[in-house]
């Protein structure tokens, strides 16, 4: 009976893996990225920056650029397929530029080829271009290392450890097909040394862009929208010096309550943080009060301002609305839009100098 309760588990394997379409390496387009423009006649320009191998040079990888105007992206890639000698796949693509002009319009539809992709991974890294974003693949901002996979790694890196929320594709569907949210991208800009920088977030009222946020209020909106371990913060005292602290651990949760019949939310930010320049201040007990006190000030501020802003925009992008519904019964998607023009939001900040450094 075992034996043929094994059997029957390899059998199974051998069939399963035979399901699975697979793809020869050198019989493929490989493309780590591409991009999204704006062209005339309502139509848009897809771009590929397609690896290149070097035959006798293993390690040098280099790109070389395809791009076509049509009026959908299925299509363009069909046309694009007529002058390669090996098919595109779309589903390798890890990071998706798009040009601001276009990003105005809207990206549903655009983005649609990927969305209805079951290869496509949803982890891959959706960016708007502070410009085209084929220029900027034209760009030699990486000679040692494949453009995609540069773009790909300066992404990941700065959210997992730096500035930049989180949102790849399956957070823009999310955020674009939920209610009471509304998507944000990174924001590249290409600098005049040729180099490419994250220069902030690009927020959307659904799927169209309407206003970009500096890298400061990136910094205070990544700690409003969940939990972060990494990133400084600085500050300028009164009197005195800027100076900066090491988040080690904030944590954020929302309360939502009522004022007569309008709701209430309270978000509570509590953030560890470690001194690690202080411009030669004795960090006695005074100076480090005074230290905490003017960052919860300044994180405050800036929270607040946010909030107003978002709400002057008609946006949502820290999904207040969406945790209110998940806290309201018989939520309505209309009225909570006029509610939240006028909605009490208050902010409560707390830091904590856990650390100091060596020098005390």
């Amino acid at each position: 009976m075992i034996r043929f309760f094994y059997f029957v588990v390899l059998i199974a394997s051998l069939l399963l893996t035979g399901c699975v379409k697979q793809d020869v390496i050198d019989k493929i387009t490989i493309s780590f990225t591409g991009a999204f423009d704006e062209a005339p006649d309502d139509q848009i320009e897809f771009t590929i920056a397609a690896t290149k191998f070097q035959a006798d040079k293993s390690r040098t990888v280099s790109n070389v650029l395809y791009s076509k105007v049509g009026h959908t992206s299925k299509n363009i890639l069909e046309i694009m397929d007529l002058q390669l000698n090996r098919p595109i796949k779309p589903g390798k693509i890890s990071v998706l530029l798009i040009g601001k002009e276009l990003a105005e319009r809207g990206l549903a539809d655009k983005l649609d080829v990927v969305l209805r992709d079951a290869i496509a991974s949803r982890r891959m890294y959706v960016v708007i271009v502070d410009g085209k974003g084929k220029e900027m693949l034209q760009a030699n901002f990486s000679s040692n290392e494949e453009k995609g996979m540069y773009l790909y790694n300066l992404l990941d890196t700065n959210v997992r450890t730096g500035l930049v929320p989180r949102q790849n594709l399956h957070d823009f569907e999310y955020a674009y097909l939920g209610k009471g949210l509304d998507p944000f991208f990174p924001l590249l800009t290409l600098q005049p040394n040729g180099q490419v920088q994250i220069s902030g977030l690009a927020l959307f009222k659904d799927d169209k862009y309407v206003l970009s946020l500096s890298e400061k209020q990136m910094r205070i909106m990544k700690l409003l929208l969940g939990n972060v371990r990494d990133g400084t913060l600085e500050t300028k005292l009164e009197n005195g010096p800027y100076m900066a602290i090491k988040n080690i651990g904030s944590k954020v949760n929302y309360r939502v309550g009522k004022e007569s019949k309008s709701p209430k939310v309270t978000i509570n930010l509590r953030l560890n943080a470690e001194v690690i320049d202080s411009k030669g201040i004795a960090l006695t007990q005074q100076e480090q009060q005074r230290i905490t006190e003017s960052f919860e000030k300044d994180i405050t501020t800036t929270g607040l301002e946010l909030l107003q802003l978002f709400k002057k925009e008609e946006i949502d992008p820290l999904g207040l609305g969406d945790f209110v519904r998940s806290k309201t019964r018989k939520w309505n998607e209309e009225a909570w839009k006029e509610e939240y023009q006028t909605m009490n939001v208050k902010l409560n900040v707390r830091v904590d100098l856990t650390e100091i450094g060596i020098r005390k």
